[in-house]
């Protein structure tokens, strides 16, 4: 009876092994395509989510003081360029108006 026990303990662990090992990798590759998706003005990677924190955003004033430490991974612009809401580019400051 105690070998059946560890026997089906065993079985039990593996399942939940492989299930999480499952879940892992799909996730790899959603980012894997995410990745491929960014265009060459922009970066992939890891941000904060607070306010003012993340990405440059053309209007919103950038302000970096308190940033919590939670990571939304996405294509984001790289160096100083801003995101522009209207047609979703990176831009220097300077077109943010156009």
């Amino acid at each position: 009876m105690e070998q059946n026990s560890q026997i089906f303990l065993s079985l039990r662990f593996a399942a939940i092994v492989l299930v999480l090992g499952v879940w892992m990798c799909e996730g790899l590759f959603d980012r894997e395509e995410l990745k491929k998706s960014c265009k060459p003005w922009e970066r992939f990677g890891c941000t904060s989510g607070s306010p003012g924190c993340g990405e440059k955003e053309c209007g919103v004033e950038h302000t970096s003081d308190i940033c919590t430490a939670d990571c939304k991974i996405g294509c984001w612009c790289r160096g100083n360029l801003y995101r522009r809401k209207r047609d979703n580019k990176c831009v220097p400051k300077h077109e943010c108006l156009l």
